[in-house]
């Protein structure tokens, strides 16, 4: 029976990604680990280094998904006319800006006592209005302060909603050679960082979904070992690959791409097929934005000094970890108490 590319793998490969986003912004350089006096051991400083940094692509595989899912849905329902597709567009926008707005309140609730809204928002009519420019998670749109400098990814979200669309269409009309024109658009047009640094992986993504590559991974006729070897082997690749400096300087637009439709492959299909490691990655997935959204409070703003309190690499990530994920699943268990859950969506 041929396998298809579901939701519960989408969950699996974001759990690996959210995991690499923790691991990432916890020990992302060496002078925070000096600081917080990270252990490290077994591993080397440089190789510790390395594999950290390597959790830098989890934004990339996030972008992939999104813009995947987006078109799948939208391929999947034959020749859908731009008005209905962007219907579907701005339902998915409005509903996103509300779980955000649900989530901003809940922080404030939790903490108000801990934040100094005047300095950062300002006084009277201007501060209330950049608080609320704030709470929809569009800050990074006008420039205007934020709370949380992590959330510079809803405007990512946001835009990848509006675009996916259109490149969908595209992709219809011409196929692959898309490709060419997100590998040259930037060059020739001046484009946002943020866009420029992710538009050849939202356009892979799509790519993706026109031709079902998750689906062809998933139904590969290849003995599990063998896929194995070539799994861990790739992720070491990747990693090496990856955290060249000239990659990093120069290619690393380019290269997230194809790394991230790998690593999708390598949590969902392979790490995911572990019986209760897998259940637990798609556990973390389905709470993977909560996390985003949460995280750096606990191990940045509020909670530092407790998170890296054990010193021990492993310690402080599955402490990050846990903490996150207990904030995820209490918000959503409220949200479905009160029946903001099925409103939300």
């Amino acid at each position: 029976m041929r396998k298809t590319f579901t939701l519960n793998y989408s969950h699996k490969a974001k759990g690996l990604a959210i995991l690499l986003l923790l691991m990432y912004h916890l020990f992302e350089d060496e002078d925070l680990i000096a600081l917080m006096e990270v252990n490290h051991a077994p591993f080397s400083l440089s190789g510790f280094l390395m594999f950290t940094g390597f959790g830098n692509v989890c934004v990339a595989i996030f972008v992939f998904l999104t813009a995947f899912g987006i078109a799948s849905g939208l391929l999947a329902q034959g020749e859908v006319s731009p008005a209905s597709a962007y219907r579907q567009a701005t339902k998915r926008f409005v509903r996103l800006m509300a779980n955000f707005a649900v989530f901003y309140l809940s922080i404030q609730l939790l903490w108000w006592y801990w934040f100094d809204y005047r300095p950062l928002y300002g006084r009277g009519k201007q501060g209330i209005l950049y608080l609320l420019t704030d709470a929809l998670g569009l800050s990074m749109f006008f420039d205007t302060p934020t709370m949380n400098e992590t959330w510079w990814y809803m405007e990512i979200a946001y835009l990848l909603i509006f675009l996916v669309p259109f490149l969908t269409w595209l992709v219809r009309k011409i196929g692959y050679p898309i490709l060419l024109i997100a590998f040259f658009l930037p060059y020739v047009v001046e484009v946002g960082p943020d866009v420029r640094r992710y538009l050849f992986v939202a356009v892979f993504g799509v790519c993706a979904a026109y031709g079902k590559w998750p689906d062809r991974l998933l139904n590969l006729k290849m003995h599990r070992l063998v896929q194995w070897l070539i799994g861990v082997g790739g992720f070491a690749l990747c990693v090496l690959i990856r955290q060249n400096y000239v990659v990093q300087e120069q290619y690393i637009h380019l290269v997230d791409a194809p790394i991230a439709l790998f690593l999708i492959y390598f949590g969902a299909v392979l790490v995911g097929s572990v019986p209760v490691l897998g259940s637990v990655l798609a556990f973390i997935g389905k709470h993977a934005m909560n996390i985003y959204l949460v995280h750096t409070f606990f191990y940045m703003i509020l909670w530092r000094q407790y998170i890296y309190y054990f010193r021990y690499a492993g310690l402080t990530f599955l402490l990050l970890l846990a903490v996150s994920l207990a904030y995820s699943v209490v918000l959503e268990l409220l949200k479905k108490a009160v029946g903001l859950k099925k409103l939300l969506g």
